[in-house]
C-alpha cells in the first residue's frame, strides 16, 4: 500500500469541512462535528489533524482506502487510521480534489496527482488529465508549464495531456530554456520531445508564409539562393525551387503566385497535426 497505519488516539483538532456524501463520491469533513450523516463515518489521522469521510463512498473509487477502511488488522470499534507519510495539508488538499475538482491548479497539481496514483483514485487522476487539456496554458508562465510536465511525467499521465504540455512549453524562445535548465530537469524522453517540437514549429511558422510551396529548408528557414524566377524571368538573389509545382521563384512571386500543386499543404497540414513526436505508452 505504501503508507504506514498506525492507531492512536486521535487529537481534536478540526480540519476542513466539505460538503456531505451524498452530492459527492468522498466527503471529509470535521473529526469534532459530523453535520450530516455518512453511511460509515471513518477517521483518517495525519500529523496533528483528523478528517473524517465516508469508508463506504471512498473504498467504491479507491481500492487502497478500501484496504485502510475495511483491513483486518485494526480494531472495528475505533474505525480508524493514521498516514504517517503525509502532510496533513496535502491529505487536506487531496480530499477537497475528490470531492470538488475545480481546487486543482498550478499551485496543487503535482501533490493532488501524486497523492491520486499512490491511492489510485482513477477518477482524480482523469481531473487531472482534464485540468491540462482545458485550461488555456498560454497563460501559464514557462516555470509553471515546466512544473505539471514534470509532475505529469513521473506520474505517467495519458498521452494527450503530455502532448499538450510538451507543445505549450516547446512554444518559448532558445533563451527560456536555458534559464529554466530543461536538459537538466526533464527526462531525456521529455527533453527531446520538447526540443523537437520547438523546431518543427519553427518550421511550421516558416512554410506557412509560402503560399503553398513546399521549399527545402535549413535551420527552420527556407533555403534560398541565386537563380532565374520563372514567373519574371529575372535573376534574383532569393529564388527557391518547389517541389509541389516544380517551379522556381523568387521571393515576390512567392507571395503573389500560389502553388498549382496541393504537396506543400498537405506536408504543412501533416507537420501541424504532428508537431510533438513522443512515444508514450
Amino acid at each position: 500500500m505504501g503508507t504506514d497505519i498506525l492507531i492512536p488516539e486521535p487529537p481534536s483538532l478540526p480540519p476542513a469541512s466539505l460538503p456531505s456524501a451524498s452530492t459527492a463520491p468522498a466527503s471529509p469533513t470535521s473529526a469534532m462535528e459530523s453535520p450530516i450523516k455518512l453511511d460509515r463515518p471513518f477517521k483518517i489521522i495525519v500529523q496533528r489533524e483528523t478528517f473524517l469521510i465516508d469508508s463506504e463512498c471512498m473504498k467504491k473509487m479507491s481500492p487502497i482506502f478500501s484496504i485502510m477502511c475495511y483491513g483486518k488488522d485494526f480494531d472495528k470499534m475505533e474505525l480508524s487510521r493514521e498516514i504517517v507519510d503525509e502532510k496533513s495539508a496535502d491529505v487536506d488538499v487531496f480530499l477537497k480534489a475528490i470531492n470538488d475538482p475545480s481546487v486543482i491548479s498550478v499551485r496543487n497539481f503535482t501533490t493532488i496527482l501524486r497523492l491520486a496514483n499512490k491511492y489510485q483514485v482513477e477518477r482524480l487522476i482523469d481531473e487531472c488529465e482534464q485540468y491540462v487539456l482545458t485550461n488555456k496554458l498560454t497563460l501559464l508562465k514557462p516555470d509553471e508549464v515546466l512544473t505539471l510536465l514534470l509532475a505529469a511525467h513521473d506520474h505517467h499521465i495519458n498521452k494527450e495531456a503530455m502532448v499538450v504540455l510538451i507543445r505549450r512549453l516547446a512554444e518559448e524562445e532558445q533563451t527560456t530554456f536555458n534559464r529554466l535548465k530543461l536538459s537538466r530537469f526533464c527526462p531525456a524522453t521529455i527533453y527531446g520531445a520538447v526540443v523537437g517540437a520547438n523546431l518543427n514549429l519553427g518550421q511550421l511558422r516558416e512554410m506557412e508564409q509560402m503560399n503553398g510551396h513546399f521549399y527545402k529548408m535549413e535551420r527552420n528557414k527556407t533555403r534560398w539562393r541565386r537563380s532565374t524566377c520563372d514567373s519574371c524571368k529575372s535573376i534574383s538573389e532569393h529564388t527557391a525551387h518547389c517541389d509541389g509545382c516544380k517551379k522556381t521563384l523568387c521571393k515576390m512571386h512567392t507571395q503573389s503566385i500560389g502553388c498549382a500543386s496541393e504537396y506543400g499543404r498537405r506536408m504543412t497540414r501533416e507537420l501541424r497535426a504532428n508537431i510533438v513526436e513522443l512515444d508514450w505508452e
